[in-house]
Protein backbone atom coordinates (compact mmCIF):
# COMPACT_ATOMS: atom_id res chain seq x y z
CA UNK A 1 0.00 0.00 0.00
CA UNK A 2 3.18 2.32 0.30
CA UNK A 3 3.42 2.36 -3.20
CA UNK A 4 -0.06 4.42 -3.58
CA UNK A 5 1.85 7.81 -1.74
CA UNK A 6 -0.76 10.20 -0.80
CA UNK A 7 -4.02 8.53 -2.02
CA UNK A 8 -6.45 7.47 0.86
CA UNK A 9 -7.49 4.45 -1.86
CA UNK A 10 -7.39 2.61 -4.90
CA UNK A 11 -10.39 4.28 -5.97
CA UNK A 12 -8.59 7.63 -5.61
CA UNK A 13 -5.31 6.67 -7.13
CA UNK A 14 -6.89 5.00 -10.17
CA UNK A 15 -8.73 8.69 -10.72
CA UNK A 16 -5.95 10.27 -11.16
CA UNK A 17 -3.91 7.71 -12.88
CA UNK A 18 -7.03 8.20 -15.01
CA UNK A 19 -6.80 12.13 -15.45
CA UNK A 20 -3.61 12.17 -16.31
CA UNK A 21 -3.74 9.68 -18.98
CA UNK A 22 -6.36 12.09 -20.27
CA UNK A 23 -4.31 14.99 -19.86
CA UNK A 24 -1.85 13.87 -21.87
CA UNK A 25 -3.89 12.92 -24.24
CA UNK A 26 -5.45 16.51 -24.98
CA UNK A 27 -2.04 18.00 -24.53
CA UNK A 28 -0.96 15.95 -27.22
CA UNK A 29 -4.18 16.33 -29.65
CA UNK A 30 -3.59 20.32 -28.68
CA UNK A 31 0.18 20.08 -30.51
CA UNK A 32 -1.40 18.79 -33.58
CA UNK A 33 -3.42 21.24 -33.88
CA UNK A 34 -1.07 23.88 -33.23
CA UNK A 35 1.39 22.43 -36.15
CA UNK A 36 -2.00 21.84 -38.35
CA UNK A 37 -2.31 25.97 -37.55
CA UNK A 38 0.86 26.45 -38.04
CA UNK A 39 0.48 25.13 -41.10
CA UNK A 40 -2.37 26.98 -42.58
CA UNK A 41 -0.75 30.61 -41.71
CA UNK A 42 2.24 29.54 -44.03
CA UNK A 43 -0.21 29.01 -46.88
CA UNK A 44 0.65 31.09 -49.73
CA UNK A 45 -3.40 32.45 -50.02
CA UNK A 46 -2.52 34.31 -53.69
CA UNK A 47 -1.15 30.93 -55.13
CA UNK A 48 -4.12 29.59 -53.61
CA UNK A 49 -6.63 31.58 -55.21
CA UNK A 50 -5.01 31.35 -58.83
CA UNK A 51 -5.26 27.72 -58.34
CA UNK A 52 -8.92 28.13 -57.16
CA UNK A 53 -9.59 30.30 -60.06
CA UNK A 54 -8.11 27.92 -62.92
CA UNK A 55 -10.00 25.41 -60.94
CA UNK A 56 -12.75 23.41 -63.47
CA UNK A 57 -14.84 24.38 -60.31
CA UNK A 58 -14.22 27.93 -59.79
CA UNK A 59 -15.74 30.91 -60.71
Amino acid sequence: MRAMGNHKSVDQLLAQVLQEYRMAQLRSEADKLRSRLRDIGQTDVEALVQRLGQSPYGG
